[in-house]
């Protein structure tokens, strides 16, 4: 039975229904007949699921106190009740039309007429607010146009529908509003609303009808919210200078963000309104408005309210303006359908970009595929777009002007590519990148990652050219780094991190635009900045907290750090966080940084090895299966474990510096790894698997050792050096007699994850030879000829133990290689095994094959599918918890 036939069957005798007519957010409007006085009626019907989170006798009697209003310019209740289970309430049928058809068709209304409605639904509000009755909904849906006289409709439902549910209301999703005329404290959610409420709503009515559109749009309701909430109001008169400048100054006065900045009553509204003059904002209040002025910024700051900094320590003297306060807004941003957020890159996380009016956020996905590419979603569409010719691209920044996107290609070129769509611009190589910032919208700068001559920070003009040396590592930081740049907007300092060696051991850094000259902040423990906020400096410490801590741009001194954010998703120092200084937005990735030991088969279903939730990072099973060493990164090193899988024990087997990437040796009695536990430099050590003897350096090169692995005959090592001159090359150390380096792959290539197979015939490894690193081939420990191995990218080798197969990484994707050995190493072809979440690393392969070559240990991240987080307003927030501190 169709829900005409059921009302009618349920109301027989009372009223006949005839058809529907209209629905909104809570209710569908039929037309009826009432029999007894047999006159047509609204009959409207609350939707079933919010009648049954209400009850029949909480909503009779809420509704009652609608019914005892009584005025010319109120639409009165007639009846109210329950018919077999479904909520309705009896209205007159007002012949004509409602407001909002009225402006479909005419779009703007004379002022004088304009004018009118106003004050004679701001006549009734005054009326409705003095009996304790607000209307909480008020659009111009519901203002009926009868025979011109304007009536107002629904008075009260909403409220009454809102204090019969409760708290259940809200558990459920429901708006009870309409977004774009919502008052600010409604939209957040606020429970206590009062009649100043209604003004605003009426204000943004008598907006539309003078400019022919809400004072807020959008989109999405998200989007119409976020501006409710932060956007100032734009000038009436702007749009239509026929407006009289009182009228101007009224809708102001009633579309103020603060309840206690607008007309006190609807009554003073409607004095002031229909006045030829009025005693509102004034001229100087009327300059302030203007979107930025309050600030002191030349430019516009269309999100910027209620942002202003309290003091934290008097003393490093950063107090700046303060506003009034606005309310913070966070929410979830999703990614666009057929893609997610890409997880991780590489074992870094999704890097993010925002725009400097907060308006637009870009990050990092994963398409069908499993190739990255980067979305750019602005707040006020539905959907992300995808950018083109972004494939693969890491380090996405907007220039101040917002204007440009600046990224690095996959191929390890700076490019920019216009917001609003075009061509990519190609401005010059980079190599290595770590992290890039717009010094200005003429000059950006970037920072290169390897350990190699052209190590440091690089400026090179907005236009592209050759870039210059910007800030290098004192020569005394033999193996220092500098990661991440960061500008601080005023062109004369950038922020960095700053590594004397290792992602586990890294401080903030800040060096002088104009020499370059740098100095390490080392009370701060911090790995990636997101900007100069009112002398706070923003970051991310190496736990993954978002802090603020006081900074004198003078002295280069910084305050004791406050923790405002914690979950940030961290990986390999790249934090998923961005902040937008002028706006006052931002946004982050939330991810924990911990993770979970997990064994997944060939069709990808996983258990859980390990249920303690920690950082985790190259998992590798001993020869005989019984044990799994790993590292585990703290706050300022790694160490290595091994865990029994018999007796589920975890034992440290490290606990100096910064070791990582184990391997055990063939008889399975040792754990090789790289540590920096001597002088600050990486080399490779070696220590008893049961700990029964002290750790024994093994190598130290020239340069740091990163990676290593002990051929399966046990007499030799290969291993990875990273060298100044060739980037990554890959050596073999013999383990009998004189120990000495011989090269295997020294090309200006970049060589790394070196694995020989488990026959002893063959090294897989890791080369960007072709533009994007690939998996290769080739004899050993002899020469030869390689062959490739992956298509289309690829990275973390893993031999099966019957050397018949090369597992590797592409993208979120394990595919299997098989392969002939016989004459010649010749792949057989390819097949993804799974997709998932699991953590890959970009130096080391991060996951290992057990030895039936049937199930893979892998580390998932603790939480799986991370979301993008942004937050309107935040900069009160961080007020806030700065103030707290003091």
């Amino acid at each position: 039975m169709d829900t005409i036939a059921q009302l009618s069957s349920s109301l027989t005798g009372r009223y006949t229904v005839e058809r529907e007519i209209g629905a909104g957010g809570m209710a569908t409007v039929y037309l009826a007949r009432d029999v007894r006085h047999n006159r047509r009626v609204a009959l409207k019907v609350l939707k079933p699921e919010l009648g049954a989170l209400l009850g029949v006798e909480r909503f009779l009697s809420e509704i009652q106190v609608t019914a005892n209003l009584q005025h010319p310019n109120l639409l009165p209740l007639f009846d109210s009740g329950e018919a077999n289970g479904l909520l309705f309430y009896v209205m007159p049928f007002v012949e004509g039309e409602n407001l909002r058809a009225r402006l479909e068709r005419e779009k703007q209304l004379p002022v004088d007429e304009a004018i009118r409605i106003a004050v004679a639904v701001a006549s009734a509000l005054d009326y409705a607010h003095r009996h304790g009755v607000i209307h909480r909904d008020l659009k111009p849906e519901n203002i009926l146009l009868h025979d011109g006289q304007p009536v107002v409709a629904d008075f009260g439902i909403a409220l009454a529908v809102s204090n019969a549910g409760g708290a259940r209301i809200t558990q459920t999703g429901l708006s009870l509003g309409t977004p774009q005329y919502m008052s600010p404290e409604q939209a957040a959610g606020d429970r206590v609303i009062d009649g100043r409420s209604d003004i605003y709503s009426l204000g943004a009515v008598t907006y539309e009808m003078l400019a022919g559109e809400p004072p807020h749009a959008g989109n999405t309701v998200q989007a119409i919210i976020a501006r409710v909430l932060t956007d100032p109001v734009k000038p009436v008169r702007l749009t239509r200078p026929t407006v009289p400048e009182h009228v101007d100054d009224v809708l102001e006065h009633a579309l103020a963000k603060l309840p206690a900045d607008r007309w006190p009553t609807a009554g003073a509204f409607a004095t002031a309104l229909g006045a030829s003059g009025a005693s509102g904002p004034s001229a100087a209040r009327r300059a302030r408005r203007v979107p930025g002025a309050a600030w002191g910024f030349a430019s516009p700051l269309p999100w910027a309210a209620a942002f202003g900094v309290a003091a934290l320590i008097a003393a490093w003297g950063w107090t700046r303006y303060r506003a009034p306060d606005a309310h913070v807004v966070r929410f979830t941003l999703q990614p666009a359908p057929g893609s997610r957020l890409a997880f991780p890159w590489f074992g870094a996380a999704t890097t993010v970009a925002i725009s400097p009016d907060g308006r637009q956020v870009v990050y990092s996905g994963t398409v069908a595929g499993g190739g990255d590419q980067l979305f750019l979603q602005s707040l006020d569409e539905l959907r992300p777009r995808p950018l083109a010719g972004t494939d693969g691209a890491k380090f996405p920044e907007f220039s101040p002007n917002g204007r440009w996107l600046a990224f690095v290609s996959r191929d390890r070129k700076l490019q920019k590519v216009p917001v609003d769509g075009g061509a990519t611009t190609t401005l010059c190589e980079v190599g290595f990148a770590a992290g890039l910032t717009w010094l200005s919208n003429e000059t950006l700068v970037f920072a290169r990652f390897a350990a190699s001559a052209s190590r440091g920070m690089w400026r090179v003009s907005a236009t592209g050219g050759e870039p210059q040396l910007f800030s290098s590592v004192d020569s005394g930081q033999r193996n220092g780094a500098q990661w991440f740049p960061r500008s601080a907007g005023d062109e004369r300092l950038v922020f960095y991190t700053s590594s004397p060696g290792g992602v586990a051991n890294t401080h903030i850094g800040v060096a002088s635009a104009e020499s370059g000259k740098s100095t390490v902040l080392k009370d701060l423990d911090g790995t990636f900045v997101l900007g100069l906020a009112n002398s706070l400096l923003l970051y991310v410490s190496n736990n993954g907290a978002l802090m603020a801590a006081p900074f004198d741009a003078r002295s280069l001194r910084a305050g004791p750090p406050v923790p405002i954010v914690d979950s940030v998703a961290l990986a390999a120092n790249v934090a998923a966080a961005a902040v937008s200084v002028s706006s006052g937005s931002l946004a982050y990735i939330r991810g924990s940084g911990t993770s979970q030991v997990v064994s997944v088969d060939e069709h990808g279903q996983a258990r859980v090895l390990l249920d303690e939730k920690r950082p985790y990072a190259h998992p590798r099973l001993s020869p005989d299966g019984r044990r799994i060493a790993f590292d585990v990164v703290r706050t300022q090193g790694s160490d290595i474990w091994v865990y029994d899988l018999m007796s589920r024990t975890p034992e440290r087997l490290t606990s100096e510096g910064l070791s990582d990437r184990p391997e055990w040796t063939p008889d399975g009695k040792r754990v090789l790894y790289s540590s920096n536990r001597k002088d600050g430099r990486y080399s490779l050590w070696w220590q008893a698997a049961d700990a029964s003897a002290p750790a024994e350096l093994l190598y130290a090169g020239s340069d740091n050792v990163r990676e290593g692995v002990v051929a399966p005959d046990g007499r030799s090592v290969v291993y990875r050096e990273d060298t100044p001159q060739t980037n990554r090359d890959v050596y073999l150390l013999p383990l009998l007699g004189e120990r000495k380096p011989l090269p295997l792959l020294t090309s200006p290539s970049d060589e790394l994850m070196p694995r020989v197979s488990p026959d002893g015939k063959w090294l897989a490894y890791v080369s960007d030879e072709s533009g994007q690193y690939e998996i290769y081939v080739r004899p050993f420990p002899g020469a030869g000829g390689r062959v490739s191995v992956s298509a289309g990218g690829g990275m973390e080798p893993v031999w099966s133990p019957d050397s018949r197969h090369v597992f590797y990484r592409s993208g979120r994707n394990l595919v299997d290689a098989s392969a002939t050995a016989s004459p010649a190493f010749v792949v057989t072809g390819r097949k993804v095994l799974f997709e998932g979440n699991y953590e890959g690393n970009p130096y080391h392969a991060n996951y290992d094959v057990t030895r039936d070559g049937k199930n893979f240990i892998m580390i998932r991240p603790a939480d799986d599918e991370r979301q993008l987080v942004v937050v309107l307003n935040w900069r009160q927030e961080l007020r806030q918890r700065t103030s707290a501190k003091r």
